[in-house]
């Protein structure tokens, strides 16, 4: 349980990958300060953390019961979406830009920031669909205390996320970043072979 637990955070982290999305939110937030800067990041790390914990609870009962889908077709189509994007992440890059105008109040530029930086910079329609099948495989319990644990991680490094620059660097961060993204495709991997392997066996059934 202990393995499955620390697993469970690592691939949570790794899947969000926010020293990916750390530099971006820093160059959308430049010209804020300090203090707004701030409540903007904990908003966006607040809802990104609401929208997954709500996939965790009911992801899999809307699945089951609006969609009828399989968690074996959840996982060849998860498996596709993160192997998709962390290669294009991987080869093609792109920084999201926004306009954040500093003369607004903190809750305006609030609200322009969390569309995209909660979604679908920080979590996507690939680390949600993991995450449901996460759920399914260590179980309710595990899946959200890691959840927890792994966004806890991530206020903290938002928020000291100017020190945090200041001392690594634009690029450590864009090394790790990368790096990141590797171990994202190799999660979609792994996921897409389990889910061609389920919906085999489930054919095979039906024979």
């Amino acid at each position: 349980m202990q393995n499955e637990f620390i697993i469970a955070i690592s691939s949570i982290f790794a899947l969000i990958n926010p020293f990916n999305s750390l530099p971006q939110c820093l160059l959308m937030t430049e010209g804020l300060s300090k203090n707004t800067r701030k409540k903007v990041f904990s908003a966006v790390i607040l809802v990104s953390f609401m929208i997954v914990i709500f996939f965790i609870l009911t992801g899999g009962f809307i699945m089951h019961h609006f969609f009828n889908i399989e968690f074996y077709h959840l996982r060849v189509a998860g498996g596709i979406i993160l192997i998709a994007m962390g290669l294009k992440k991987l080869m093609f890059p792109v920084n999201v830009t926004i306009n954040l105008n500093p003369a607004d109040t903190d809750r305006d530029i609030i609200k322009k920031a969390i569309i995209p930086m909660a979604f679908p910079m920080m979590v996507g329609p690939g680390t949600l669909s993991t995450i449901m099948v996460m759920t399914n495989d260590v179980g309710l319990s595990i899946t959200v205390m890691s959840a927890t644990i792994a966004f806890v991680l991530m206020f903290f490094l938002f928020y000291f996320s100017n020190l945090i620059e200041l001392i690594a660097g634009k690029l450590i961060l864009l090394v790790i970043s990368r790096i990141m993204q590797v171990f994202i495709v190799a999660i979609g991997v792994k996921i897409l072979v389990s889910g061609i392997v389920g919906t085999y066996k489930a054919i095979i059934l039906t024979l």
